[in-house]
């Protein structure tokens, strides 16, 4: 195999990985939150007090879409948005304990879906599986290096 059929067999298995965790965890049946949704929770999760505007900046979406979407979550009782601390004009948005919760409750959804497949390779697969993986992500770009 040469190396462009070697990064399109990449490309395609990543996706079809992805599209495999997004369908048992976002699909229809199971549906409690979107894609989307759970990636502004994740987000949040991992910087807390963040401003509508830098959450959209984050996303790549408007502030009123991003408010929209807040409002949804708010409703659901995921995040509260709160007056800084630091500036009483600005509201900034925090994740609930039970925001806390959905993001667990999908890692771990992806953790057993992943589970079965993963333990069809042997022990030495697995560690290079996911060595070879976790060098791929340590080598990508970051958002403020492509600015």
């Amino acid at each position: 195999m040469n190396y462009p059929d070697s990064l399109d067999q990449l490309a395609a298995s990543l996706i079809a990985v992805n599209r495999y965790l997004r369908y048992t965890t976002f699909g229809l049946e199971s549906r409690t939150i979107t894609r989307v949704q759970w990636l502004l929770l994740r987000h949040l999760s991992n910087e807390a007090n963040q401003t509508i505007g830098q959450l959209a900046v984050k996303l790549d979406v408007q502030q009123s879409t991003m408010s929209q979407m807040l409002d949804r979550l708010e409703k659901s009782g995921l995040v509260l948005r709160q007056i800084s601390e630091t500036d009483t004009r600005v509201k900034t948005v925090i994740l609930t304990d039970a925001g806390y919760a959905v993001i667990q409750q999908t890692e771990q959804a992806w953790k057993e879906k992943l589970a079965e497949p993963f333990e069809q390779f042997s022990q030495a697969e697995k560690l290079m599986l996911v060595e070879l993986l976790g060098r791929l992500v340590d080598k990508l770009p970051t958002r403020e290096d492509n600015k």
